[in-house]
């Protein structure tokens, strides 16, 4: 039975797509993205295989009127919810499920982010009587635990406030910030790709994603250097 974490590959020309030509930083040799742009997934750059944080649900059945897409590659039978493309000969290593993190530590990972978000404005909904994410306008995303290698495990989680997002991890217990990245010009709930060694560098790699923005990054997880390394910022429209 094939895992609905696999890398699925994508039956595309032999020739890689173009480069992105509406990247917001220049992505990292090799690496590109899939945005979905009402139900139209878009490739920008990038290898052949593609990697989805879900099983390959269903098929794009017709792209051929599809408008223009900031320059990307409209696909067909694309792996739904695709995120990362990585460089072409990369190892077809796949996410994995997280296991489940407890509720405490998710509530404990949400006030993390609420100190790493900008103050909420007057623009931001918020409802005094909601769930404490709610209460505080935040639109909390992944909470996701990944282990390292002779270091306790380390969650990484997104969240967004008043249109802006961060990408952070923190340590097992979620009560310090080990390395944070934030991203401006992001609305909408942003969720995170399970990490995993994506182009067999034997570091993990994740995003953080919505439908119409990728932030990838490189994860070092040494104790006590941990870092966030930028692979890629994409996205489709480009944000005023």
């Amino acid at each position: 039975m094939v895992s609905p974490m696999l890398l699925l590959p994508l039956l595309l020309a032999c020739v890689d797509p173009p480069a992105p030509t509406h990247a917001l930083a220049p992505p990292a040799a090799g690496w590109g993205a899939v945005l979905w742009q009402d139900g139209v997934a878009v490739q920008y750059g990038g290898g052949t295989n593609l990697v989805a944080p879900k099983a390959h649900a269903a098929a794009i059945e017709d792209t051929a009127a599809a408008p223009d897409r900031c320059g990307g590659v409209v696909l067909k039978d694309a792996p739904i919810a695709a995120v990362l493309a990585p460089p072409s000969g990369s190892p077809t290593t796949a996410p994995q499920r997280p296991p489940a993190v407890p509720a405490p530590l998710v509530e404990a990972a949400l006030w993390r982010v609420d100190t790493l978000l900008p103050e909420a404005d007057s623009f931001t909904p918020i409802d005094p009587n909601a769930a404490p994410a709610k209460a505080r306008g935040i639109e909390l995303g992944s909470v996701v635990k990944t282990r390292r290698r002779g270091a306790p495990p380390v969650l990484v989680v997104s969240g967004e406030r008043s249109c802006t997002a961060v990408l952070a991890v923190l340590d097992a217990k979620a009560t310090r910030v080990l390395t944070s990245q934030v991203v401006p010009g992001v609305c909408g709930v942003p969720r995170v790709l399970p990490p995993a060694d994506l182009d067999g560098d034997g570091m993990s790699e994740t995003a953080m994603f919505t439908a119409d923005r990728v932030v990838a990054a490189r994860l070092h997880l040494d104790s006590g250097e941990e870092r966030l390394d930028l692979l890629g910022d994409w996205a489709c429209p480009l944000p005023e």
